[in-house]
């Protein structure tokens, strides 16, 4: 179970014309029953030191994502509890979600190179997790990050994955890194608190973390990706089933469809296509014992064939239609900025588009490793 304790103080679902309005509510989400709440008047806006530069040593020798961390040049801290910034444009929000314990010295930040993340140092009380997370859309409370795409009901969803590159150094305890999103009887511009799903999909996770596994295998996803049925609560902490899957292996880079679980969900336990998917959230539980530093490079999420970008190489609101070319004269990406070049490490699918050799190429099919180059019925085919 992942929750925040502060809502955006908005009863309207959309603030494209003043997004600060997020950054500064005070208005606490209402809490289900058994839950803590939070007045949001006691946030406290401002840097603070970079207390885990200290053993630093220590962390990079835990390193688990794709490289170790550096030190990167801050454009924006936060170490308040339950404060947020805005990244990817502003569709995207950081929070600084420490609702299982406020004790724990816990800092988000944006990067000035677009990357982003959250460091703490040991937490030494116990209780529930905290969650520093980043969240896209909506949460059954009120937050409401103002895209287009969330909430949507669940009929409605024809596509729905992200694609992440995330380092991680934690060490001494449990830890998840964890994507989830919650079913709502309806949309939070109608009413809060109508959650009946909990769905949590666990990427990675360590320091003796664990379950009582429910069902291996369950699927195996577009991506290559096998997933397990780790474990389910009914109801859960929120009085909603709470439902949770794991990549097997674990994955801190990559790409995974979660389509195929709303598929597995609605066939296993009939749930109604009417339900509304509130948003997407990623981010690191952590419990007693733990410290630990994670950036991320890139987080994005298409839904329906709309992608949201967040990260270094990100573009944020205006990302244009997954594999589709957007405005005449420009490149389809958001703002006229180049696809992104072509990584032979990658897995592309139908309709993704690169740029190699000073060429935009589109997959024409599900490829990885093969060079585009321009050649009759190959996989890549350049963009004309």
């Amino acid at each position: 179970m992942t929750r925040d304790d502060s809502d955006t103080g908005r009863t309207a679902p959309r603030w494209l014309d003043n997004r600060k309005q997020l950054l500064t509510a005070t208005q606490s989400d209402s809490m289900a029953t058994g839950e803590r709440r939070r007045d949001d008047e006691n946030l406290s806006h401002g840097s603070r030191r970079r207390f885990l530069q200290v053993g630093a040593t220590t962390l990079a020798a835990t390193a688990i994502g794709s490289s170790s961390a550096v030190a990167r040049s801050q454009t924006a801290e936060r170490c308040g509890s339950e404060d947020q910034l805005e990244i990817g444009g502003g569709d995207f929000v950081l929070k600084n979600n420490d609702w299982g314990s406020s004790a724990v010295e816990m800092c988000i930040r944006v990067n000035a190179d677009g990357s982003y993340g959250y460091e703490w140092a040991t937490r030494t009380t116990g209780g529930q997790p905290n969650y520093p997370q980043v969240l896209l859309g909506t949460k059954p409370w009120g937050s409401d990050t103002g895209v287009a795409d969330f909430p949507i009901r669940r009929a409605a969803v024809d596509q729905l994955e992200i694609e992440v590159d995330i380092d991680q150094n934690i060490s001494g305890g449990k830890w998840n890194l964890a994507e989830e999103w919650w079913l709502m009887d309806q949309p939070v511009s109608e009413a809060t608190g109508t959650h009946t799903h909990e769905i949590m999909l666990v990427l990675d996770w360590g320091g003796g973390h664990g379950n009582n596994l429910e069902e291996a295998t369950v699927w195996t996803d577009t991506f290559g990706n096998t997933i397990d049925y780790w474990t389910a609560h009914s109801p859960g902490g929120t009085n909603a089933d709470f439902h949770i899957f794991r990549v097997q292996g674990g994955l801190s880079t990559g790409r995974v469809d979660l389509k195929e679980l709303i598929d597995f969900m609605s066939e296993r336990y009939g749930i109604s296509g009417q339900k509304w998917i509130s948003g997407i959230e990623l981010g690191n539980e952590y419990w007693q014992g733990t410290r630990g530093d994670v950036t991320y490079h890139q987080f994005d999420v298409t839904i329906n064939g709309q992608r949201y970008t967040s990260g270094g190489g990100g573009q944020g609101r205006g990302g244009g239609n997954d594999g589709e070319s957007g405005n005449e004269g420009d490149t389809g990406n958001g703002g006229g900025q180049p696809y992104p070049a072509w990584d032979s490490s990658k897995i592309y699918r139908e309709g993704d588009r690169v740029t190699h050799d000073g060429t935009t190429w589109e997959a024409q099919w599900w490829t990885q490793g093969q060079e585009p180059r321009n050649e009759a019925w190959y996989v890549w085919q350049p963009v004309e």
